[in-house]
């Protein structure tokens, strides 16, 4: 978008010569006398504002504008959303969108950056997100302890894990006079993935048999987080495939990227894919298995307002929790006893928050498989079917972008091409170039 400039260089101004950030014309050029208008052409930009913060906070700088300076051109981008990082490839937190462009200013403006932080990664504990003019989604509390179904499979012993997929980034902007002119999306945060799954101890049960399968997921790659910006900001897509049974396996969808003040829709409920030619993997609860499986929508991205007097709206789409689960009846074996809880991917902030990835969960057994193990001695043993629970999540979509071009010109939203990064956080950048006239 491009709004006509207003003028503020008169002929007798370039023949007595202007210091610009870069020179805009030369001595000798033809200049005519009643020139409509002549916009800033700068170079370079002069000025960084830096945000080196590691824990996603944003950081804050402001510009009094002196009585020689006309105008100001800028360049910030969202913080890049947060990424995965473990067995699988993927997962890459999306870059935060660019946004350009030029402004006239008189004496005395006040011109404001807010420089975004980047999403955090996933971990055993909950990342911030990033925070800005909008911040990223966040996670709610631990399921551990404090969810009642959980805390009823802690009553035996089992193996139990939560993790938490990337956060997204936040938004960067600038204001004119406390008024926003311009708002870089942050991006979308990469999906996650927990497994746990029965496999054969060689040190208890002896050398590995040749038909011995488990509910082991081939680790594929995994969904990305939405890029912000012009192009596509939705969070990825993707598919889990376990690996001896090709073709059976879970789909997870990302959500969608916010866009002019609405937020973007959670990601679309998932769900098991190719059931129907597999049937010797089972979900169902049985007088042997109690299950849990769950298919979840992810979180719309909040909506976003221009004039929010600090609450500006705009946050990411929180992430949602799906625990897969199963039970084998009377069975105090940790390895049959599997509980996998995952904290969705979340969505970037901006002009409408991105929406939070599915999540979609499984806990299941294989029928087909009963296998011995002596627990109190050569007399005593007790049958076992491998079973798995695994949780998994689509990527966040990117947050929105926005310009005023009432205000701005030669301005450019365009998408970012910084990612996140595998265990760290890719902040937002700004920078400045101030015109001046001598």
């Amino acid at each position: 978008m491009k709004a006509n400039s207003s003028p503020f260089l008169s002929r007798r101004t370039l023949v007595q010569g202007s210091a610009w950030a870069v020179p805009l014309v030369t001595a000798s050029a033809t200049i005519p006398a009643y020139a409509s208008s002549v916009e800033c052409e700068y170079g370079g930009y002069e000025q960084a504002f830096a945000n080196t913060s590691a824990d996603g906070t944003s950081r804050t700088y402001t510009v009094t504008v002196d009585k020689k300076t006309k105008a100001f051109k800028f360049s910030i981008t969202g913080g890049s959303g947060g990424s995965y990082q473990g067995s699988a490839q993927g997962g890459i937190g999306g870059a935060g969108a660019t946004v350009s462009g030029a402004v006239n200013v008189n004496e005395g403006d006040v011109i404001t950056f807010i420089v975004a932080g980047g999403g955090g990664p996933y971990g055993s504990t909950a990342s911030t997100p990033g925070r800005g003019w909008a911040d990223g989604g966040s996670h709610v509390g631990a399921y551990i302890g404090t969810n009642s179904q959980v805390q009823r499979f802690q009553e035996h012993p089992g193996g139990l894990m939560e993790f938490y997929a990337p956060t997204g980034g936040g938004a960067s902007a600038v204001l004119l006079n406390g008024t926003v002119i311009a708002i870089a999306g942050g991006g979308g945060a990469g999906g996650g993935r927990q497994t746990l799954y029965t496999d054969w101890r060689e040190d208890s049960l002896g050398p590995r048999p040749a038909d011995f399968k488990s509910l082991y997921f081939t680790p594929g790659t995994v969904a990305n987080g939405g890029t912000g910006g012009s192009g596509d900001t939705n969070g990825g897509s993707y598919e889990e495939i376990y690996h001896y049974f090709p073709g059976l396996g879970l789909k997870m969808n990302g959500g969608l990227g916010g866009r002019d003040g609405r937020g973007g829709a959670g990601g679309a409920v998932g769900g098991t894919v190719n059931t129907r030619n597999i049937t010797s993997v089972s979900y169902e609860n049985n007088a042997e298995h109690s299950t849990i499986n769950q298919y979840l929508a992810g979180s719309m991205g909040d909506d976003a307002r221009l004039t929010g007097n600090g609450s500006n709206g705009g946050t990411g789409g929180s992430g949602v929790v799906g625990i897969g689960m199963v039970n084998t009846t009377n069975s105090s074996d940790e390895e049959v006893n599997q509980c996998s809880i995952l904290h969705g991917a979340t969505g970037g902030g901006g002009y409408g928050g991105g929406g939070s990835g599915s999540v979609t969960t499984s806990g299941g057994y294989i029928t087909d498989q009963s296998w011995t193990r002596e627990t109190y001695g050569p007399w005593t043993t007790r049958t076992w079917s491998p079973v798995g629970a695994s949780a998994f999540s689509g990527g966040g979509g990117a947050g929105g972008s926005y310009v005023d071009s009432s205000q701005v010109y030669n301005s450019n939203i365009s998408s970012g091409t910084t990612p996140g990064s595998p265990g760290r956080r890719v902040n937002g950048t700004a920078e400045s170039s101030l015109c001046k006239l001598s």
